[in-house]
């Protein structure tokens, strides 16, 4: 009698409807099922889907229908950023790295995932481009623009610190990176220099990256990127979005709408130069 029941119950488990996948992030990402690596935590996580962007600003934000930096997953039990995928050896290390006191008080200040994400690949050993990308993502996170409209003290401090950590990162980079990563970040820690108001410094790193392009052979529209950021740094700007190093739409919605925050007797020149002053024109009608 137990053997025909136990029969029936395999025979009806073989019957039933395999269970659905879980869905799929929407098109543009969102929020999933996801397993924490440590502990095991299930929870909802962000999955990026497609998305497309016109430019961006001269610290490397995209502009884009997307709100950048995308969000980084993060387990809500322990605070892991799941910013990679980990193998066993690098869960043996995070286990221990999140439960430092050094960990625990990036979460109690509330630094951010993508800087928290950068210090967990620093010491995993990751690749140092990967660290530095984190860093960028950390830094756009607290550097609104004009039109963002909202900065704090609490913000104006991380800005500080992850640009330092950016900048001295870019400023000890291995022998062994390659032309192209030298190339980019140290272009990037030349406009974070800038943007904090070092221009002496900000000029030195970006000429440290104008040579790199010579030993590369080429430059990638790092040339022209370069050039733009030696005359902002010349005329000592340290604007955000400089409306020479964004693009022309970007800009007009600056000139035309400038709101609480007058336009500055640079920008008002700027916002009549012919391209600049074309997209102006397409707004008003």
């Amino acid at each position: 009698m137990m053997i025909g029941l136990a029969w029936a119950l395999l025979q009806a488990q073989a019957s039933a409807p395999t269970p659905p996948p879980p869905p799929p992030p929407p098109i543009h990402g969102g929020n999933v099922p996801m397993t924490c690596p440590i502990g095991g935590e299930t929870f909802s996580g962000w999955q990026m889907g497609s998305y497309s962007t016109y430019g961006e600003r001269p610290d490397g934000r995209p502009y884009s229908y997307m709100m950048f930096p995308l969000p980084v997953p993060e387990c809500p039990g322990n605070h892991l950023v799941v910013f990679d995928r980990f193998s066993d050896s690098d869960k043996a290390a995070l286990a221990v790295l999140i439960a430092t006191p050094d960990y625990a008080e990036l979460v109690a200040r509330k630094d951010s995932g993508h800087y928290r994400a950068a210090w967990l690949a620093a010491r995993l050993s990751r690749p140092e481009p990967q660290v530095l990308t984190w860093l960028q993502a950390a830094l756009w996170g607290q550097t609104p623009g004009p039109r963002d409209g909202r900065d704090t003290p609490e913000m104006q401090e991380r800005r500080s610190r992850y640009g330092q950590a950016f900048v001295t990162r870019v400023r000890n980079l291995p022998a062994d990176t390659s032309a192209k990563d030298r190339l980019w970040s140290t272009a990037r820690a030349a406009n974070q220099l800038r943007q904090s108001g070092d221009f002496k410094d900000a000029e030195a790193m970006r000429q440290a990256a104008m040579a790199v392009i010579g030993q590369s052979g080429t430059g990638e529209g790092w040339d022209d990127y370069l050039g733009k950021l030696g005359t902002v740094i010349a005329r000592r700007d340290a604007s955000v979005e400089p409306l020479d190093m964004i693009p022309p739409r970007e800009a007009a919605y600056r000139c035309a709408k400038p709101g609480d925050a007058p336009l500055s007797q640079t920008e008002v020149r700027l916002c009549a130069t012919p391209d600049i002053a074309r997209e102006v024109a397409d707004l008003s009608d």
